[in-house]
């Protein structure tokens, strides 16, 4: 390596390590919106009456499931971050809601998921106005299930507990008025288990589920610093 550019290196070395080096201390209140993963999987109990026989069959389903069309997540947090010269803690917390929407031939279905979230985890600054975050997190709510059926003469609504957890990466820019602009790569996972009933003609339908989606995700983030 030429002397030049060994001292350009070393210079640029010295550079980003004086940048995060900085102390920054801040409690950030963030909006954030963006897609979740459409994979949802599990087990599903489907048991039909044929009405006209009062005769009931039970079908099991080991495993299977069916792609959310759709998937998005809104959510605010409120995130607090002490970081030093080798970074520092992460604390936060705040409230979200999933909505995810399946369409089936002429059955459509929709659930939407508002959760409760707590997060811990590490971030480093990379200058006063630039830093990253790496937090695991963990929340629980409802999910509030819908289902309808074009040649159904009723649908149902229902609600289960939800629960949720991964860990997410962040990138956040902030101006010295404090505004900020992020982005989010959540990796999540949420379970829940729905109960819904339809009738169709002659039968009706009662089914029981157990469904888990897993997956990355992608929002992006406007917030204020205070």
């Amino acid at each position: 390596m030429s002397l030049p550019l060994l001292a350009g290196s070393c210079l640029l070395l010295v550079s980003v390590s004086s940048l995060g080096a900085m102390d920054v201390e801040f409690l950030d209140l963030r909006l954030g919106v963006g897609m979740l993963s459409n994979n949802f999987e599990g087990s599903s109990t489907t048991t039909v009456t044929d009405n006209s026989t009062h005769v009931s069959t039970t079908t099991d389903s080991s495993r299977g499931g069916r792609d959310a069309d759709n998937h998005y997540r809104g959510q605010f947090q409120l995130v607090w971050g002490n970081l030093g010269p080798f970074g520092g803690l992460i604390l936060g917390g705040g409230i979200a809601a999933n909505h995810a929407r399946f369409k089936n031939g002429p059955q459509e279905a929709e659930v939407t998921t508002p959760v409760v979230d707590v997060l811990i985890g590490y971030g480093y600054a990379v200058s006063k106005s630039w830093h990253f975050e790496l937090t695991p997190f963990a929340g629980a709510g409802r999910a509030y299930y819908h289902v309808s059926d074009e040649g159904s003469s009723s649908t149902s609504n229902d609600t289960e507990r939800y629960y949720e957890y991964g860990a997410k990466i962040g990138t956040y820019v902030t101006s010295e008025s404090g505004m900020q602009i992020g982005i989010d790569i959540p990796y999540l996972v949420g379970r829940f288990n729905p109960k819904y009933d339809h009738s169709e003609a002659d039968s009706s339908y009662s089914v029981t589920d157990s469904r888990r989606n897993e997956g990355f995700g992608l929002l992006v983030t406007i917030g204020q610093r205070f």
